[in-house]
C-alpha cells in the first residue's frame, strides 16, 4: 500500500510552480485570481515566471521552487502551473525524501506524470493526476462544452484532495466484456511519460493495477508502438484493466492507410486478455476527473458501462 498524503485543510493554501514549460502569464494571472475567488490562499514559487529555452526556469530554478513548497508548512498543497516539457529533467534533482515527509497533495497531468510516477517509485507517495492551474483555471475557452467541463472537473477535485470517496457512475462503453468488479492501484495517466520511464528508477512496479491512460498530439500508430513498448517490458500483462481517457488530436496521417485510435483500441483487445475499456474522462480536455495517482480503487464492470469508485 503506497502512503496517503495529507487531505486537503479548509481554507487551504495552494503552491503553484511551474516545473515545466513558459508560463502564459495572462493565464496564470486568471487562474490565481480564479482559485483565490475560491477561497484558497495561492503562494506562487518566484521560479514560475523565470524563462530559459522551452522551459520555465532552467532545471536547477525549477526544481528549487518545487523544494521551496514542499519545505514551506503555511502551504497545504502543490498544483502545477501548466505542463509540457520539463519533468524528466528534473527526476535525479528531486529531494524524494522531502516528498516523502512533506506528505503534500501533489496535483496535476501531463508532464506531470513523470513526478507522479517517481513519487510512487521513489517516495512510496500517492499524489494526484488532476488539474493545472493555467490549464484549468486559466479561463481560455469559454464555450459551452468547455464550461461543463469546468463544472465537472471541479466537482470531482476539491472533494477528492479533501479525502473523500468518489464514484464516477456509469461511464458509457461498448465492450463486450463479461460483468465483473475489479480492484486495484489506480495508476497511469499520460502514456509518453509511461513509455519513456519504464525501466528507470523512476517507474513504480505496480501489479494489478487499473491503469489510466491519455494521450494528446501523437499520431495512431505512435500510440500502438507506445503500448506496446509497455506490453514487451511485461507492464501491460500485469494490470487487471485498461481505462482509455482522451487521446486529444491523436489523428491518422494524411496521405496513407488512415491508421486510427480504433485500431489501436482493436489491438489492444485482441493482444491483451484484460478488459480494455474506453470513454475515461481524463486527458487533455476541460472535462476530468481528479484521481488519486496509486491510491486504491474497484472498477465494476456491466453491460455496455463501467463505473470507478476511489
Amino acid at each position: 500500500m503506497f502512503q496517503k498524503p495529507n487531505p486537503l485543510p479548509p481554507n487551504a493554501t495552494l503552491g503553484l510552480f511551474a516545473p515545466s514549460g513558459v508560463v502564459n502569464v495572462e493565464r496564470h494571472e486568471k487562474s490565481m485570481a480564479n482559485l483565490q475567488s475560491l477561497g484558497f490562499r495561492v503562494v506562487v514559487a518566484p521560479e514560475a515566471l523565470q524563462s530559459w529555452r522551452y522551459f520555465a526556469g532552467t532545471d536547477e530554478e525549477r526544481v528549487s521552487g518545487f523544494h521551496r513548497l514542499l519545505a514551506d508548512p503555511s502551504i497545504d498543497a502543490l498544483m502545477m502551473v501548466r505542463g509540457g516539457y520539463g519533468w524528466s529533467r528534473l527526476l535525479n534533482r528531486v529531494d524524494w525524501s522531502l516528498v516523502a515527509s512533506a506528505k503534500k497533495p501533489l496535483i496535476g497531468f501531463s508532464d506531470f506524470t513523470a513526478l507522479s510516477l517517481g513519487a510512487l517509485a521513489q517516495s512510496n507517495l500517492i499524489t494526484f493526476a488532476g488539474p493545472g492551474a493555467a490549464v484549468d483555471f486559466g479561463g481560455a475557452d469559454d464555450t459551452p462544452e468547455a464550461q461543463e467541463g469546468h463544472v465537472f472537473m471541479e466537482a470531482h477535485c476539491w472533494p477528492v484532495l479533501r479525502g473523500e470517496a468518489m464514484d464516477t457512475g456509469a461511464i458509457e462503453c461498448e465492450h463486450g466484456y463479461t460483468a465483473q468488479t475489479l480492484t486495484g492501484p489506480l495508476w497511469g495517466s499520460n502514456l509518453s511519460l509511461l513509455s519513456d520511464l519504464g525501466g528507470t528508477p523512476y517507474f513504480p512496479d505496480i501489479e494489478s493495477g487499473l491503469l489510466f491512460v491519455e494521450e494528446i498530439g501523437e499520431r495512431p500508430y505512435a500510440v500502438e508502438r507506445m503500448f506496446l513498448h509497455l506490453e514487451h517490458l511485461g507492464v501491460l500483462t500485469k494490470q487487471k484493466a485498461i481505462l482509455l481517457g482522451a487521446f486529444t488530436e491523436c489523428d491518422p496521417e494524411e496521405g496513407r492507410f488512415p491508421y486510427s485510435m480504433e485500431h489501436v483500441i482493436e489491438t489492444l483487445r485482441e493482444r491483451l486478455s484484460i478488459p480494455v475499456l474506453t470513454n475515461f474522462p481524463f486527458g487533455h480536455v476541460a472535462r476530468k476527473l481528479t484521481l488519486p495517482f496509486g491510491g486504491q480503487a474497484e472498477l465494476a464492470i456491466a453491460r455496455d458501462s463501467y463505473s470507478l469508485r476511489y
